[in-house]
């Protein structure tokens, strides 16, 4: 695995967690909505869950599933900063931790290190050949 696909992968994690939650708070939002079906006539106990039961236990593999990720996320990140760490020059070791960890543009890297976005296309270049992935 070379050095930007190991640094990326906490965005791409972190954005997996992001969706999963936005599904989680859409099933919450919808979940009141699912109702049993009552009716007079008793009935032989069925295998298949009612829709309330499916509704719960979606949310509650969603919110383990989410957890998991969140998890995986915070132990992926501590391995970058310390990836990261690793390099000598403050300098680069700055800006790969603001885009790789914070998650920045590179006019908000450009912009808060007072840089061109080209020098800072350079810079992450020779930041990159600097990391040694595990």
């Amino acid at each position: 695995m070379k050095a930007k696909e190991y640094l990326s992968q906490a965005w791409y994690l972190d954005k997996r967690v992001r969706t999963k939650e936005r599904q989680l708070d859409w099933l919450r939002s919808h979940a009141v909505y699912v109702s049993p079906k009552l009716s007079e006539v008793p009935k032989a106990p069925s295998i298949r869950r009612s829709p309330v039961e499916d509704a719960v236990v979606r949310i509650s593999e969603l919110e383990l599933e989410i957890s998991s990720g969140i998890a995986q996320l915070m132990q992926l990140r501590k391995d970058i900063a310390e990836a990261i760490r690793g390099i000598d020059s403050m300098e680069c070791g700055t800006l790969l931790e603001m885009r790789y960890l914070t998650f920045l543009s590179w006019d908000q890297i450009a912009a808060q290190l007072d840089y061109s976005v080209d020098y800072i296309y350079h810079l992450h270049r020779k930041a990159l050949a600097l990391v040694r992935v595990p």
